[in-house]
């Protein structure tokens, strides 16, 4: 008769075997080739990163961490990093990502709320934890990644230490449904919240990316977000499942990530519209043979035109492909889909953002009552599918908000148009109410970045004594270009409805941003308070 564990091998879905198979399949291509800030570099096989994997995941089985165990970790990229995950995975116990750009009270926060047992740490990030060691009682052991060659903290375990011992692939037993890891989410406008990811959801989410991305085996990825989040980390157990070499930066850097796409050949990558624009700042942008690339992932704001004539005049046959999802999708988007120029560009509005994958989910737009709202008209953003989370950790309020009707309720909102194109209007959260209308963030960051004068803009809410909220932009301009703040307003009047267009706008050379590089509105709320409320 098969054991338990015997009849778990058998059918279970499991990210860890996805990497052995990998390493079966492809041993001696480059799995990961890894670039410091200082331009150092490793290249590891997937015969190589396995069996770091299974020497990482057999030492922790011996130090007795076990299935359903928290382990933490904060740092920035690395293949120790990666390598952790798989570990995890393979012993079934959760990984539990922690941001580096975090104050140190707000991880001890998340590693107490985590009941995160061993807490992974970079050298170059001690100065992260070092004034609240003695708030992490929950934590039974910390462990070093070396980055920088800093002194081992006493009591401390090296990372290095954990690759030493049998290389044999663990057996545990692991449902398909266990969780896999927890990724907390930004947390741009309200308290961070654990999204629980099983395995099941990865591998939905690799189904889907794989048939609507279109990601294959020939193609190389630059990795350059950070793998905190979600969607790094997926898109990184994406390329291991389909035996894509990645070449991963330990941060993005622009005027490296440019070189690396020359040097490597790069075919795809995935970035927000910000680091793209960045990208394209770059002083090496259009003296390096960018060719190669031809797949372009972006998500989280509305695209510019200067991003898509940017890049398209370096690198003629790349396309871009344009979704919304979440980390509660398990970073698949729910609508996405390709565009080859902004000439392509549905009704020629940065918005779109596709239209309904395969595989992820079904997804509804719906009204406050829940009514599916007609061609045209702004709605909720709904959805359900295997990509879907299996809930937030420790918090039922939230869960009873969101999981309603058999749906996941997602606060996005989004809009369709009589051609089945979906667009992005805004977070619930981000919409100003001016006048006694709503004002759609994204439809005048839309407008705005058509302007031949814009490289970048942000609009948000401000208080207002006459308006409630008066309709704010921080503006970006496309170098070698003059522009005022009276033309674009002007602009905008000839295209949007009094209402929407922006009371003020202030013009800079940089945008505040998340490690997600997502831009943080609330700082430019704060910074711009005072002058606001005297205008």
């Amino acid at each position: 008769m098969n054991t338990e564990l015997e009849m778990n091998l058998v059918r279970r879905q499991n990210l860890g075997d996805s990497l052995r198979r990998a390493s079966q399949t492809v041993p001696d291509k480059a799995a990961v080739i890894f670039y410091t800030v200082d331009g150092a570099s490793q290249t590891c096989s997937y015969a190589q990163l396995n069996a770091m994997v299974n020497a990482v995941a057999n030492n922790l089985i011996q130090y007795g961490v076990k299935k359903g165990d928290r382990v933490a970790s904060l740092s920035r990229n690395s293949i120790g990093f990666l390598a952790l995950g798989y570990a995890l995975h393979k012993i079934g116990a959760w990984l539990v990502p922690v941001n580096f750009m975090l104050q140190p009270p707000d991880v001890a926060h998340l590693i107490e709320f985590a009941g995160a047992k061993w807490f992974f740490v970079e050298d170059a990030l001690l100065g992260n934890v070092e004034a609240i060691l003695g708030r992490l009682g929950v934590v039974e052991q910390f462990v070093q990644f070396n980055a920088t060659g800093a002194p081992l903290r006493p009591g401390w375990i090296a990372f290095d230490a954990l690759l030493e011992g049998p290389v044999d692939e663990p057996e545990v037993a692991i449902e398909s449904d266990d969780v896999a890891s927890m990724f907390f989410t930004s947390g741009t406008e309200s308290a961070p919240k654990g999204v629980m990811s099983t395995h099941a959801n990865y591998f939905a989410a690799h189904l889907s990316w794989t048939l609507n991305f279109g990601l294959a085996r020939e193609d190389t990825f630059l990795m350059s977000i950070p793998l905190i989040h979600i969607a790094a980390y997926l898109l990184s157990t994406l390329c291991v499942a389909n035996g894509v070499t990645i070449v991963m930066t330990q941060s993005p850097q622009p005027t490296q990530m440019v070189d690396l796409i020359e040097r490597h050949r790069l075919t795809a990558t995935a970035l927000p519209p910000t680091l793209y624009v960045a990208l394209l700042m770059s002083p090496n942008f259009r003296t390096r043979d960018l060719t190669s690339a031809s797949k372009l992932l972006t998500w989280a704001s509305t695209i510019p035109k200067s991003m898509v004539d940017g890049w398209k005049a370096v690198a003629p046959g790349a396309r871009f492909f344009s979704g919304q999802g979440s980390s509660e999708s398990t970073a698949v988007t729910l609508t996405g889909g390709y565009v080859g120029s902004w000439d392509e560009m549905p009704n020629h509005d940065g918005r779109w953002v596709g239209r309904p994958v395969t595989v992820a989910a079904d997804v509804r737009l719906v009204d406050e009552d829940g009514k599916d709202v007609a061609v045209g008209e702004p709605g909720e953003l709904i959805a359900r599918g295997p990509v879907i989370m299996k809930g937030y950790y420790k918090n039922d309020e939230s869960n009873q908000r969101v999981f309603r009707d058999g749906w996941f309720h997602s606060g996005d909102i989004l809009f369709c148009d009589e051609n089945g194109d979906y667009f992005f209007a805004d977070r619930k959260k981000d919409m100003i109410k001016t006048g006694g209308e709503n004002v759609y963030c994204q439809e005048v960051e839309n407008i705005l970045g058509t302007h031949p004068g814009v490289m970048q803009c942000a609009v948000f809410g401000m208080p207002d004594e006459r308006w409630g909220e008066a309709v704010t932009a921080a503006v970006i301009v496309r170098p070698g270009t003059e522009v005022t703040e009276a033309e674009l307003i002007e602009f905008c009047g000839t295209r949007l409805p009094g209402f929407k267009m922006p009371k003020r706008i202030f013009f800079r050379t940089s945008l505040p941003m998340s490690a997600a590089n997502k831009i943080l509105k609330r700082e430019l709320k704060a910074e711009y308070a005072a002058p606001a409320g005297q205008a």
